[in-house]
């Protein structure tokens, strides 16, 4: 019987370096997420707002061709965005556009918050109900490398609904419209989708992250994301609803004169430039920034040219947002982002620290 004795052998190949050690972690954490149901169901309805988006960007390509495929279209074009718009659809085409991907980016963002909830609490939470922190700080691999790693496989499922479809809809739109000077106007537009979806994934990530190194129940961690989401929304909509009722009280007894709708409409617009009560509410954050890098509320208000000039404003209360300073929610989102660092550092400890 032969005996077949093998003992060391060497590895001729190449030792990465520490550059990108943290690509396996999360290329691994991907592959297992892809394996589960309601991850992959989720992804498939994500998408359904993605081709809304290309086929809007498609038949406005159309209407700029003048194509007499979109005349059973023309009505709700006229609806949406106004006459005025569909007799001179070029004119109106970067407003047009960023509408469109300011509303599938709002859309896409409660899709994203909610794929967080099913990937993320475990993310970390599994680590330290089985203490395989070891088995990975055995290895070379580093804090920084394994919180690289977690952090990839969480933005990368959002960037699957948020950066991807907006891609793919900006080609689209290239297409069907066949005029050179579209990708001057709306490459902008393109990048800055692009970096609101990597604020939203990194933003996210990083608070999902902390919250999953807190606890080694992953329910618990499902329960804290929620209570963040929900909480801060309901704080923010009583905080709004009380202070608008307020206003409007004192605007009707201001010397026993009642105002008109449009002159409330305006008061309104005025008092939300300084109203800090959304900001208690994360996904009002998340909005505000989208809306400054996009510019949504400046194309708003370019399509509602069309209107009476006392008709405007409550046209514009009706769909801009919030419009306290973007830097307020900027420095929100810094802060929570700072202190989901500082939680990861502290809760993953390297190997010679672990107990």
């Amino acid at each position: 019987m032969p005996i077949f004795d093998q003992g060391y052998q060497h590895w001729s190949g190449e030792l990465a370096g520490h550059t990108w050690r943290w690509m396996v972690i999360t290329r691994q954490g991907v592959r297992i997420g892809l394996k589960n149901r309601f991850v992959r169901i989720l992804l498939l309805v994500a998408w359904v707002p993605a081709l809304m988006l290309a086929s809007v960007l498609c038949i406005w390509g159309l209407l700029e061709r003048n194509s007499d495929l979109i005349a059973p279209f023309i009505g709700i074009l006229r609806s949406l965005f106004g006459p005025q718009s569909v007799a001179d659809p070029q004119l109106y085409r970067i407003d047009v556009w960023t509408i469109c991907f300011h509303y599938f980016l709002q859309t896409e963002t409660r899709f994203s918050l909610l794929l967080l909830l099913v990937i993320g609490p475990n993310l970390i939470s599994k680590d330290l109900r089985f203490n395989a922190l070891p088995l990975y700080f055995s290895r070379p691999v580093r804090r920084i490398d394994y919180c690289l790693g977690k952090l990839g496989i969480i933005t990368t499922f959002p960037a699957m609904i948020l950066i991807l479809p907006c891609v793919i809809a900006y080609l689209f739109g290239l297409l069907f419209s066949l005029d050179i000077t579209i990708v001057q106007d709306t490459f902008g537009l393109l990048l800055m989708s692009v970096l609101y979806g990597l604020v939203i994934a990194i933003s996210a990530g990083m608070l999902m992250l902390a919250l999953s190194s807190l606890s080694r129940n992953s329910r618990h961690v499902g329960l804290f994301w929620l209570a963040i989401l929900m909480v801060g929304a309901i704080m923010a909509t009583v905080l709004e609803g009380v202070d608008h009722q307020q206003r409007i009280h004192a605007y009707r007894s201001a010397a026993g004169n009642v105002q008109s709708r449009d002159a409330i409409a305006t008061a309104e617009i005025e008092a939300s430039r300084t109203d800090w009560r959304p900001l208690v509410s994360y996904t009002a954050d998340l909005s505000r920034i989208g809306q400054q890098l996009l510019g949504a509320n400046q194309s708003w208000e370019k399509l509602s040219q069309w209107l009476p000039p006392n008709e405007r404003d409550v046209f514009l209360l009706k769909l801009v947002g919030p419009q306290f300073p973007w830097y307020w929610s900027a420095a929100v989102l810094l802060i929570l982002f700072g202190l989901s660092a500082c939680i990861l550092k502290i809760q993953i400890k390297s190997l010679d620290r672990l107990k």
